[in-house]
């Protein structure tokens, strides 16, 4: 179509977890919307009507940004991990940016952990760091929150079950 508004409504059959894009009133494209109403800002602008009609050219650009959008967040969020406690950090960014960034984080540590033989002392961190996200979950959040919250306790449990698999062997 070359009225890009009218593709709105089928992104999400394009682009897995993307319900919208946000248009100016010039049509450039400013960022992304899930569809709990999680906004991603773009870096990386594009404007659909440069693309002369051709709606494969403009979502080829939709994907550069999007892709260059999460890969700056998660850069950004990943170096503010150490910044804030963890309960805290969750809530200021994406709930993709949080489960990347976790798991990088828990990576490296269960790296050290192994390097320095210290894996009960990071089993007992890694429960620690559970009961503080399961006590956040039973706190007053929004929508979008209890859900990213929600799917870190999955992940955060299995990755606790495994450093302390490993600490037994």
């Amino acid at each position: 179509t070359k009225d890009p508004l009218r593709a709105q409504p089928f992104l999400r059959k394009v682009f897995e977890a993307i319900d919208k894009l946000e248009f100016q009133d010039n049509l450039l494209v400013t960022a992304m919307y899930s569809e709990e109403t999680e906004k991603v800002v773009f870096k990386k602008t594009f404007n659909p009507k440069d693309a002369d009609g051709k709606v494969e050219k403009w979502l080829i650009w939709c994907e550069e940004s999007m892709k260059a959008a999460i890969k700056e967040n998660t850069t950004r969020g990943y170096a503010a991990y150490s910044e804030l406690p963890r309960t805290q950090w969750i809530l200021q960014w994406p709930g993709m940016v949080v489960l990347c960034a976790s798991q990088m984080f828990w990576t490296s540590e269960v790296e050290e952990a192994i390097r320095y033989q210290k894996l009960p002392a990071y089993a007992e961190q890694c429960t620690q760091q559970l009961g503080d996200i399961v006590d956040a979950v039973r706190g007053k959040l929004t929508k979008l929150e209890r859900k990213t919250l929600s799917a870190l306790v999955v992940i955060d449990v299995h990755a606790r079950d495994v450093v302390v698999e490993l600490a037994r062997l």
